[in-house]
């Protein structure tokens, strides 16, 4: 039997609990700093409080993503591709790039690379 093929095209990390990936919502009316729940070339999974239901299925968002250490903010386009389940307090959004920067991009590898240096991948 063949293996499952990954259908990801980008390895997808997660976050250091005491480094955090910090999202910012560009023209929403949330003004609180929400945080990757995971990471990749590809998208970020945001993670957000309940009542946060500005964002619907494929509509285009703006965002900066702030890494951290050494690494430049970047700001982002991506369309929510996922609203995950929301439990009392939060719920996740798959948002998928569709607009980075040269630099966001290289300095999201760099980042990227760390991670997986550390052991930080998601399957």
């Amino acid at each position: 039997m063949a293996p499952i093929q990954e259908k990801r095209k980008h390895v997808r990390v997660k976050p250091l609990e005491n480094e955090p990936v910090e999202i910012h919502l560009m023209g929403t009316s949330l003004l609180d700093v929400l945080y990757a729940s995971d990471i990749s070339l590809g998208g970020v999974g945001i993670v957000a409080p309940n009542h946060f239901d500005e964002w619907d299925m494929n509509e285009t968002v703006e965002i900066l993503v702030a890494l951290p250490g050494d690494l430049a903010d970047f700001l982002a386009k991506g369309v929510i591709k996922q609203i995950g389940k929301k439990s009392k307090e939060l719920g996740v959004y798959g948002v998928q790039f569709t607009a980075i920067g040269p630099k966001g991009k290289q300095d999201l590898q760099v980042y990227v690379n760390r991670m997986v240096r550390q052991g930080r991948v998601l399957n």
